[in-house]
């Protein structure tokens, strides 16, 4: 998100307030303002830590992610530089060009965040055409605080 200069970032995920705190409170550390849009739920399917349950959420489709992110997006009070979208266990790749392009706001998925840090370090240049602006536009990583 720094190399993409995001500075208040909507954050969605299928966990509950312990885990978005934490997410929230990591950011912090770089600067980046989070603001939870609110674990999804699948009602009657929630486990533990998660506001839906792992297995719940193979039955989760990329258009509910994507209404999900929208909505959420949507009722925000204050605006915000991007959405981040966290956790490998719901279908939302395809979502993410759906976003952008819908809200003119930049996506970022932690999975595509993690092989885009990847391949950075490893100075492996990487284009993927739908999977967000991060991976689109390869942008230069960001110095290290």
């Amino acid at each position: 998100m720094l190399a993409l200069g995001i500075q208040r970032v909507a954050i969605a995920t299928y966990y509950g307030d312990e885990l978005n705190d934490a997410i929230v409170r990591y950011f912090a550390r770089f600067d980046i303002e989070g603001v939870v849009l609110g674990g999804l739920r699948v009602e009657g399917r929630q486990e533990a830590l998660y506001t839906t349950s792992l297995r719940a959420l193979d039955e989760v489709s990329y258009m509910q992610v994507y209404q999900y992110c929208k909505s959420g997006y949507q009722r925000l009070k204050e605006p915000v530089d991007g959405i981040y979208i966290n956790g490998g266990g719901w279908d939302a790749p395809p979502a993410i060009d759906l976003l952008e392009r819908d809200l003119g706001t930049k996506v970022v998925f932690a999975l595509a965040a993690e092989m885009w840090a990847t391949y950075k370090r490893l100075a492996i240049e990487l284009a993927v055409a739908d999977c967000g602006v991060l991976l689109r536009d390869n942008p230069a990583l960001p110095p290290r605080p």
